[in-house]
């Protein structure tokens, strides 16, 4: 599972696997749906269905997600956590509450720099240490997704 987000690009679907993975995020309904056109769903946590109202509810079901996706009037206002570097460092500050320590290098290769992000906790580095990316950001986004995805495994 882990190669399948190695070789994502960052962007829009890279940032979806973080906030869904690493970051607690879910998929949200909206619940006042007047026609198929306004059923719509975003990205969020579970504090924003509390500070809903009760105006959004959590996707349970797998064919509730499939069906949602398939409409085109959506929202997944979901931070860029792989090319923005706000967002990225939230990612940091999370995965550093859950116990994991963030190291970065940079190295030079035939002249670009090339970034090595890893998560260890525990004593225990991620393997995507091994793995360099043309951007920090994307360092980032792929070592937590992989650190955590792998924790899950054990």
């Amino acid at each position: 599972m882990n190669e399948k987000f190695l070789q994502m690009k960052p962007g829009r679907d890279l940032d979806i696997a973080v906030a869904l993975e690493v970051m607690g995020f879910i998929w949200l309904k909206h619940l006042l749906q007047f026609s198929a056109e306004l059923a719509v769903k975003w990205l969020g946590t579970p504090a924003d269905i509390e500070q809903s109202g009760g105006v959004y509810t959590a996707l349970t079901k797998e064919s509730e997600m499939v069906s949602l996706k398939l409409r085109e009037n959506f929202d997944e206002a979901v931070p860029a956590f792989s090319t923005e570097m706000g967002s990225a460092q939230k990612v940091i500050e999370h995965m550093n509450a859950i116990g994991y320590v963030y190291n970065l290098e940079n190295r030079i290769v035939e002249c670009q720099s090339v970034y090595y992000a890893s998560f260890k906790k525990d004593g225990i580095q991620s393997e995507v240490a091994s793995a360099g990316f043309a951007t920090e950001l994307e360092a980032i986004a792929k070592a937590a997704l992989v650190a955590v995805l792998s924790d899950r495994e054990k």
